[in-house]
């Protein structure tokens, strides 16, 4: 299948390394001949709210062709952390808890939250949300399979969230326990292998209740960094995902200055390789 569509692409407004412009993106993806694209660009607490509206300014600077688009992806923290956050009670943390309050031990049963509101979606003009989870909240590497699938089923079951973003990334560290010791030796690559199964049961039907998209995100399904058991589990996953009738985004997750090409042409011989279509990807604004 002829990739048309990437949804995930961060720009020099993201809150981390990012340094794409968005000329740069807009040439390359209409050279592409991408039938839609857009930025997503992190939004992790709402204290990194001011990096959106930065992004959104920028956006509306300049002439852009109707096929691209702005949306955000959104991180789940906990409502411990965003009510600190909210009441600046962070200092003794961090100074910039862009990242919400992380490497501290807050309550690992704080419900989870996201950092924005339907009104601030309007107001920014978001067209799309991604939602993903990009750390365990406060767990133990023993918890962090239950804590993922929480923070999962929180984002499909979020009426604002419209993708679930790379299921299951970062479960590796989690469980590793990379996030309190900051030391890649702690990453346990095979822990993707040992997800329950009622988990990613129980995921599928909440997406197809809810009806949300999962995303085939590029950069995870086709990582060098990982062994290729671990590829071929996300591949199968989603591929049981749409033979039980869920419906895919595509995006490249890029955090570069440019797109890389090889990247495109690869995917689209293993999605030929799963069984994937064109009519099993949503396009939002055809």
């Amino acid at each position: 299948m002829k990739i048309r569509q990437n949804l995930h692409i961060h720009s020099s407004h993201s809150c981390d390394s990012a340094c794409a412009a968005l000329n740069d993106i807009q040439k390359e993806m209409m050279a592409l001949g991408m039938t839609e694209f857009g930025i997503s660009d992190h939004l992790h607490t709402q204290y990194n709210l001011c990096d959106i509206q930065g992004a959104r300014n920028d956006f509306l600077c300049y002439d852009r062709p109707k096929n691209f688009h702005f949306g955000i992806e959104l991180s789940g923290i906990s409502e411990w952390e965003r009510d600190k956050i909210a009441a600046g009670d962070y200092v003794r943390y961090f100074d910039d808890p862009v990242y919400g309050i992380r490497f501290e031990q807050g309550p690992s049963d704080s419900p989870v939250c996201i950092g924005i509101t339907e009104k601030d979606i309007k107001d920014l003009g978001i067209e799309y949300v991604i939602g993903g989870v990009h750390w365990p909240l406060y767990s133990t590497p023993e918890e962090a399979y239950h804590d993922f699938f929480r923070q999962q089923m929180y984002l499909i079951e979020n009426p604002l969230v419209d993708i679930l973003a790379h299921p299951w990334d970062a479960i590796e560290m989690a469980v590793g326990d990379w996030y309190h010791h900051r030391d890649k030796e702690h990453i346990k690559h095979e822990a993707i292998l040992n997800i329950p199964q009622e988990y990613n049961d129980k995921l599928l039907e909440a997406l197809l209740k809810h009806k949300k998209c999962a995303e085939i995100n590029l950069a995870v399904v086709l990582s060098p960094s990982i062994p290729e058991a671990c590829r071929k589990y996300y591949w199968n996953l989603l591929a049981q995902w749409r033979e039980a009738g869920v419906k895919f985004t595509i995006g490249s997750d890029q955090h570069s200055a440019h797109y890389v090409p090889m990247m495109f042409s690869a995917a689209e011989l293993i999605l030929d390789s799963y069984g994937f279509k064109d009519s099993d990807i949503k396009y939002f604004f055809e």
